[in-house]
């Protein structure tokens, strides 16, 4: 059954243009026999010519009838059906790499700017030397104005932002945003997290190429540690 409606929706194009063809044809012999049929003289000629004008009409509403029913199936019927369009999703194949070091993420590099691995994706999309963070690193603790640093440096960067938000939220506050690409220098603001409650937070890098795709969040977590007072 998947099979059969897989076919009429790859071909229902078609199918259309068989079917409008067909009838085409038909109503052009039914006028035609209709004409003959007007012009008559003899009860022989007229009983051929409307056998004719029958067949041609009854080829007409069949396949009228068919049109019509394949776009009922393909417009209802298909869409309700699992499995019929199989769409191929990008997925992590847990069977490809037996051995996984989260420590050392692969990362194919192509025209299109960073490719991320499995490794990329269980490292949170942080790949050295592309989007990763020089300050803070990951579980460091920070306090009043913090110049943040790291690397923005992909092919076809379209532009980058970096947010933060409480450990047990997902509520993320932008921080600041750029288009100019970053290599291991500071992103050119100063955050001051004196403004927040001290505790574990965690902050992130989100960029975005050319063609607005959204790739792994490069994300940490910090301690934001209250002001000392002097």
């Amino acid at each position: 059954m998947d099979a059969i409606l897989r076919f009429l929706t790859q071909y229902e194009i078609l199918l259309f243009i068989l079917f409008g063809a067909v009838i085409l044809i038909y109503v052009r012999k039914v006028y035609l026999a209709w004409r003959d049929w007007s012009v008559a003289l003899f009860g022989l000629e007229k009983e051929l010519s409307q056998r004719k004008i029958n067949a041609g009409l009854s080829l007409v509403l069949f396949s009228t009838l068919l049109a019509i029913g394949l776009f009922v199936i393909i417009t209802f019927v298909t869409p309700s059906v699992p499995g019929v369009f199989q769409v191929a999703t990008p997925t992590v194949d847990m069977t490809a790499q037996p051995t996984i070091i989260v420590e050392t993420p692969m990362v194919e590099s192509t025209t299109q700017g960073l490719i991320p691995t499995l490794s990329a994706f269980l490292n949170k999309g942080c790949v050295p030397g592309q989007v990763n963070w020089r300050y803070p690193l990951d579980g460091e603790g920070v306090s009043g104005q913090v110049e943040l640093s790291g690397t923005v440096n992909i092919l076809n960067l379209g532009y980058y932002k970096i947010e933060y938000s409480p450990m047990d939220q997902d509520n993320w506050i932008s921080i600041l945003a750029g288009r100019e690409v970053i290599d291991n220098a500071p992103f050119g603001s100063l955050w001051n997290s004196a403004d927040l409650t001290p505790g574990d937070y965690k902050i992130r890098i989100v960029v975005f190429t050319n063609d607005d795709e959204k790739l792994p969040e490069c994300e940490i977590k910090i301690l934001v540690k209250a002001v000392q007072q002097d």
